[in-house]
């Protein structure tokens, strides 16, 4: 569903020449209606689970944040860049690649409001380019713990938001826009299209050090053919588990019913084994690691 939302946010800004390419809130909801389905029908043949309340489900949470989109930003200005990808060399031979939902000019109005510590002498300081960067969520979830904790402390909402100012994959985004233009951004949004709420992050050039020791890991880990397994929360919307599952033969794909109490039971489903169909091993073209090393 967050693709497909992707795609009718990115064409509503298509031709340029208009603020918006849907000139009113309900072509913008056919035109979502029309990109759900053809994305189903795609889709279908690898889906892991199917089934028509979840498509409805999803098909209106999408159009929630299409209609919240749209109502928000159809009397804001053109981003500067919508879906804009780069591509830089991070080692040899290996290439970071990312795609910025959006990148926003800001004015000095608006960095004043946001980020007073970047204006010096009615100037930006230097370093630094006039620009936000946007990421568009359609998650459930948001960073906004008062929802259901109203009397939440101040040390409560930095615990519950510190994956937003720490995440890794926000300071990618820094990391990369750096790259690119040799300045930083003055403010990172992470767009929460549901409720149209927008969190606001950034990073420093210190931040990067550590993101590229992280990533130095990664990369060796390509060079040496090695994947680790990392199970998490994650797995639940992955449509390749039962090949996952077929790397441990001893204790195959399974779900179990709920049970009442400890000692009452509970079915347990076990897949049969299965060998998949084409499945091959990832091989990477890196040159073998040397002896010692």
């Amino acid at each position: 569903m967050g693709s497909a939302v992707h795609q009718v946010i990115e064409k509503m800004y298509k031709p340029s020449k208009n603020p918006l390419y849907y000139s009113t809130l309900q072509k913008a909801q056919g035109a979502w209606w029309w990109k759900w389905k053809t994305t189903l029908e795609r889709k279908t043949p690898i889906l892991l689970d199917r089934a028509k309340e979840m498509d409805e489900e999803f098909g209106v949470s999408g159009l929630c944040c299409i209609t919240r989109y749209w109502k928000d930003n159809v009397d804001k200005p053109r981003p500067l860049e919508v879906e804009k990808r780069f591509r830089v060399k991070m080692f040899p031979k290996v290439w970071f690649v990312g795609v910025f939902d959006q990148i926003r000019t800001v004015s000095l109005e608006g960095i004043a409001k946001i980020r007073p510590d970047l204006i010096v002498n009615g100037k930006l300081k230097d370093g630094y380019d006039p620009v936000l960067l946007v990421d568009l969520k359609t998650n459930k979830e948001s960073y906004d713990p008062r929802r259901f904790r109203p009397n939440i402390t101040d040390d409560g909402m930095a615990s519950y938001q510190f994956d937003l100012h720490e995440n890794m994959q926000i300071t990618a985004y820094y990391w990369l826009y750096y790259q690119a233009y040799k300045k930083l951004p003055v403010a990172f949004y992470w767009y929460h299209l549901r409720s149209g709420k927008a969190f606001r992050t950034y990073r420093t050039k210190g931040d990067f050090e550590p993101f590229l020791e992280l990533m130095s890991h990664v990369a060796d880990g390509f060079k040496n053919e090695s994947y680790p397994l990392h199970f998490g929360k994650h797995c639940k919307s992955c449509d390749y588990n039962k090949e996952c599952k077929e790397r441990r033969p001893e204790r195959p794909l399974m779900f179990t019913e709920p049970s009442d109490g400890i000692d009452s039971g509970g079915e347990m489903i076990v897949y049969p084994q299965e060998i998949p169909v084409g499945a091959k091993q990832l091989r990477l073209n890196f040159p073998s690691p040397k002896k010692g090393k």
